[in-house]
């Protein structure tokens, strides 16, 4: 009981947090209704009704507060929605069926019943609208069997009343929820918009900066002070790449594709995690543990494995400075089921809060957080046929269990094996389409090292031009954002080229790998996305599937074809 109370009362105040004056408005709509409408009926403007002076009087009083809450004394202030749940409840949903029981149901009360429930439903979310409706018609019937001198049902009333009270609950919540809904793809479309940007001009100037670093670094005496700064530097880019990066895929809302499912070892994908995660400070490290009881294979991304526990890591060290002796223990167990568990020592959650904790939009003790952090977890774990769940205790630990559902033994024989590639790039002809003389350095130097010939083209008409004067490569790498013509265009005007040069496979690269620029790019005829900035073997993966392509591509294939 007091658990369902707890998440009775969580769920009203968090109605309540996205729009804190509708309960006010209300109060002073309420402190003015009640009395006005007494008063009309003494004027003879209205029937004569049951004399409920004192219960408007409460009522008016009890308005009046709600509407006066700015001006609450600040220790009173955390007992305002508790005193707002008790308001509503005894206006709407006692105080009026009272007055209509003991009026027979008349027109006039009768009418105030079906404005009471609408306001309910306004006001409250759907478990607290029911709970609501039900304590508070139940009360009145009872004040009423015990206070009335002869008490009578209104039957024919009560007979049609409770399904018109079913429908207006009913499409109350269902308008609320279409509402809800309608309200997150703005979010998602606003956020989307505002990655892009951040993807543009920040990710590409931290790619740029980090392989100056890197270069640097390989160039130094390790022992020395310069190059201990630039190790700072770089793990300080790293982070700031990678919290850009689970950003994007936690706005992206991209679908993960069991087609390019492989299968993977727990353990050795946890241990790659953990040394590509980057930490804070040496202290993040050393209080982060991985223990293998006995390893499992599953299929899934390694891409989205490894960012879901990226984003594990990054809540749970959240807390370390202001808990510097947690623990982060992350286990690898096979049975009873085959699951990965990550807990903190940390401070923990109510458990009130732990059923609305995978939703979107939802942050908890984060004021920075975006919110979708959980849910793009339990998106990844829904995509491997797995799940995701939470316990907490406050004070004491918060600990997730991954559950995934494990590999035959004959799959798991194959776990984290590369794709057989004979000659993989080497001997091929790639063409890097940018306007940015760095990304097109940085580009050729990761393909000549896999013993490709790299060709160059500075922005899109030269690159046609290199294609119209006979230079047929084996793949394109294609900046998406160039000025002139960009990616997009270019691509659509090679595809409407005559001979070999139409069926030429075109990778884009974008800091911005969303959904929409995904699909963009699928339809100007480009045959996959790669984000910045470039790993070399995402980059060498990904030019060999789209080269494996190039014999399947109709010639004078176009955009929308």
């Amino acid at each position: 009981m007091r658990a369902l109370i707890r998440r009775l009362s969580e769920s009203y105040r968090s109605y309540h947090e996205s729009n804190k004056s509708l309960l006010e408005w209300i109060g002073v709509v309420g402190a003015i209704a009640f009395p006005l409408l007494y008063a009309l009926r003494l004027t003879g403007k209205l029937p004569p009704l049951y004399d409920d002076f004192a219960l408007r009087t409460v009522a008016t009083l009890c308005c009046l507060l709600l509407a006066l809450r700015r001006w609450w004394p600040e220790r009173l202030q955390p007992s305002y929605a508790l005193f707002s749940y008790g308001a509503v409840l005894y206006c709407l949903a006692f105080m009026l069926p009272l007055t209509l029981l003991h009026n027979r149901a008349t027109t006039p009360v009768a009418v105030n019943m079906v404005v009471s429930v609408v306001l309910v439903v306004l006001l409250t979310d759907w478990r607290n609208t029911l709970v609501m409706l039900t304590c508070g018609y139940t009360l009145s019937a009872i004040t009423y069997w015990f206070t009335a001198a002869d008490p009578r049902w209104p039957v024919d009333f009560l007979l049609w009343w409770f399904p018109v009270c079913g429908v207006l609950v009913a499409g109350g919540g269902i308008g609320k929820h279409v509402e809800k809904q309608a309200e997150l793809e703005r979010l998602r479309r606003l956020y989307a918009g505002l990655a892009g940007s951040i993807a543009h001009e920040v990710r590409t100037p931290l790619a740029q900066i980090q392989q100056v670093i890197d270069l640097a670094v390989a160039r130094l005496p390790p022992a020395s002070d310069a190059a201990t700064l630039l190790v700072q530097g770089q793990q300080a880019v790293r982070r700031g790449l990678q919290a850009v990066t689970i950003t994007l895929q936690q706005i992206s809302g991209k679908p993960l594709d069991p087609a390019d499912f492989k299968v993977l070892s727990a353990a050795h994908c946890l241990r790659k995690i953990l040394d590509a995660y980057a930490y804070d400070t040496a202290l993040a490290r050393e209080r982060v543990h991985l223990q293998v009881e006995e390893d499992f294979c599953f299929r899934g991304d390694e891409t989205a494995f490894e960012l879901t526990v990226f984003n594990l890591l990054k809540n749970a060290l959240y807390y370390l400075p202001l808990h510097p002796q947690m623990d982060v223990q992350i286990r690898v167990l096979r049975h009873p089921q085959p699951c990965v568990v990550v807990r903190d020592s940390g401070p923990g959650m109510d458990p009130s809060l732990l059923p609305r904790l995978f939703g979107e939009f939802e942050t908890r003790g984060k004021t920075e957080g975006t919110g979708l952090g959980l849910a793009f977890c339990r998106r990844v774990l829904d995509a491997f046929g797995g799940s995701i769940q939470c316990r907490s205790q406050r004070g004491v630990f918060t600990e997730f269990m991954l559950s995934l559902p494990a590999c035959t033994a004959s799959e798991s024989a194959r776990a984290c094996l590369p794709d057989p590639e004979p000659g993989g790039l080497r001997g091929r002809t790639l063409l890097v389409v940018d306007d940015q003389t760095f990304n097109r350095v940085v580009a050729k130097t990761m393909l000549t090292r896999l013993g490709a010939y790299v060709l160059q083209a500075e922005h899109g008409e030269q690159a046609l031009g290199l294609l119209r004067g006979g230079c047929v490569p084996d793949a394109i790498l294609m900046d998406v954002s160039m000025p002139g013509l960009d990616g997009m265009a270019t691509t659509r005007l090679l595809r409407a080229m005559p001979g070999p040069a139409g069926r030429v496979p075109v990778l884009a690269l974008t800091a911005n790998d969303s959904t929409a620029q995904e699909s963009a790019a699928h339809a100007a005829g480009m045959q996959g996305v790669l984000g910045k900035p470039i790993d070399a073997q995402a980059l060498e993966h990904a030019l060999l599937r789209i080269c494996r392509q190039r014999l399947a591509m109709p010639s004078g294939h176009a955009s929308g074809a």
